[in-house]
């Protein structure tokens, strides 16, 4: 696998197979636009871009007010998978890609492929 920069300026990476290994070092921090005056300036997400989609973990304040983490997989094809309540995939101890792809799809409770 190996890391580039695409023309959008985001971190991606080629040569990724479903069985190459997964950790949350394959992962960037992405900016966010928080607004402090809403109470949202602690919300974060990191995300990892490949030829098979891409998955994103983004921890943030609710509109309830309480936090939550969520997961989520967009594959090749545009399809959307999200598991919130707190689903962080990099700490699902999954060892592959396809592993962690198919790990968000089980635990998808808001979108499931659409």
């Amino acid at each position: 696998m190996e890391k580039y920069i695409n023309d959008n300026g985001k971190e991606c990476w080629k040569g990724v197979k479903l069985a190459s290994p997964f950790s949350a070092d394959l992962f960037y921090q992405v900016p966010m636009n928080n607004d402090p005056d809403c109470g949202y300036d602690d919300n974060h997400q990191v995300a990892f871009h490949s030829e098979l989609g891409s998955i994103t973990v983004l921890d943030r304040r609710t509109g309830f007010g309480w936090r939550d983490i969520e997961s989520g997989y967009r594959d090749k094809d545009g399809k959307f998978w999200l598991a919130s309540g707190n689903i962080d995939v990099r700490e699902s101890g999954c060892a592959t890609i396809g592993e962690a792809t198919e790990w968000i799809k089980r635990k998808a409770n808001n979108c499931k492929g659409e």
